[in-house]
C-alpha cells in the first residue's frame, strides 16, 4: 500500500531529518548563550530564538522523521541487525532531543543555571549519534546478532 509513495515517503523522511538534525547541533551553542546576554532585551531574544527552534522547528521535524521512518520500515524491508543499531542511535538524538527541551526550560527561569562550557561539551553529542546513524543506512553493515 505504501510502496508507489515511498519516493515521496523518502523526501519527507530525509528533509525532516535534515532540520530535526540542524537544530540538534544548533541547540546547545543557543543554550549556552542565555548566560551571555547581559541585558534584558538580549536575554529575552535569545530566549525567544531557543525556543523557536527547539519548539517550532526541532520537535515537529523529530516527530515527522521517526514516523515516516517508521512508515519505511516494512515496504523497504529494512529488517537487518543494522536497523536495531540505527534505531539505538535514534533513541539516543531522541534522548538528547529531550535533555535540550529540559534545560531550555530550566535556562528560560534561570539563565545561569548550567555552566556554558558544559553546554557546549553537549554539543559534542549529536557529532556522535548523528553521523552514527548515517552510517548505519549508507552502509547498512552485517551485526552479529
Amino acid at each position: 500500500m505504501l510502496a508507489p509513495l515511498l519516493p515521496y515517503l523518502k523526501f519527507v523522511h530525509f528533509t525532516a531529518l535534515l532540520v530535526w538534525c540542524a537544530t540538534l547541533f544548533a541547540l546547545p551553542a543557543l543554550l549556552a548563550l542565555h548566560a551571555y546576554r547581559p541585558t534584558r532585551v538580549e536575554r529575552e531574544r535569545v530566549v525567544a530564538a531557543t525556543r523557536f527552534t527547539f519548539v517550532a522547528l526541532g520537535s515537529p521535524a523529530a516527530i515527522v522523521a521517526v514516523v515516516s521512518g517508521t512508515l519505511m520500515v516494512y515496504p523497504t524491508g529494512s529488517y537487518g541487525g543494522w536497523m536495531l543499531a540505527k534505531l539505538t542511535l535514534v533513541t539516543g538524538m531522541v534522548v538528547f532531543h529531550a535533555v535540550c527541551g529540559k534545560l531550555v526550560l530550566v535556562l528560560q527561569r534561570r539563565p545561569h543555571a548550567v555552566r556554558p562550557g558544559w553546554l557546549l561539551t553537549l554539543g559534542c553529542v549529536p557529532l556522535l549519534l548523528v553521523p552514527g546513524v548515517l552510517a548505519m543506512v549508507l552502509w547498512q553493515p552485517e551485526m552479529p546478532w
